[in-house]
C-alpha cells in the first residue's frame, strides 16, 4: 500500500522515472540533429544555432537538476532550443532526461 501511495504521489509531482532506452528513440528523432548522435553537440545543425548546441555531458549540463533539465526539454531555451511540451508526453520527457543522463561523462 505504501508503494502504491508513493507512486501516486510521484506521478502527481511529475517525477515519473524515465527509461533511457525509451528516451533514445525520441532523442534520435528530435535532438540529434543539433546535439549529435552521442550528445557531443556536433549534429548537422549544431553550428547553425546561436548559441551552438551544447555537449550534453558537459559539466554545465551534468550539474543541472533533473527538474531543470526537464524544464529545458519541455519548455525550450532561447530561440534555438525548441519546446517539446505538447509534442512529447510527460513520460517521454522524463525518458529524455534519463537518456541525457546516460550519455558519457
Amino acid at each position: 500500500m505504501i508503494a502504491l501511495s508513493l507512486g501516486i504521489g510521484l506521478a502527481a509531482w511529475g517525477a515519473l522515472p524515465g527509461e533511457p532506452k525509451n528516451g533514445k528513440a525520441r532523442y534520435e528523432q528530435y535532438c540529434a540533429i543539433c546535439h549529435g548522435p552521442t550528445g557531443l553537440g556536433d549534429g548537422p545543425m549544431a553550428k547553425a544555432t546561436m548559441p551552438p548546441a551544447p555537449k550534453l555531458s558537459s559539466p554545465d549540463v551534468r550539474k543541472m537538476s533533473d527538474e531543470a533539465l526537464f524544464a529545458v526539454i519541455a519548455d525550450g531555451k532561447g530561440s534555438s532550443m525548441p519546446a517539446w511540451r505538447g509534442l512529447l508526453t510527460e513520460q517521454e520527457l522524463n525518458d529524455g532526461v534519463a537518456y541525457v543522463r546516460s550519455l558519457g561523462g
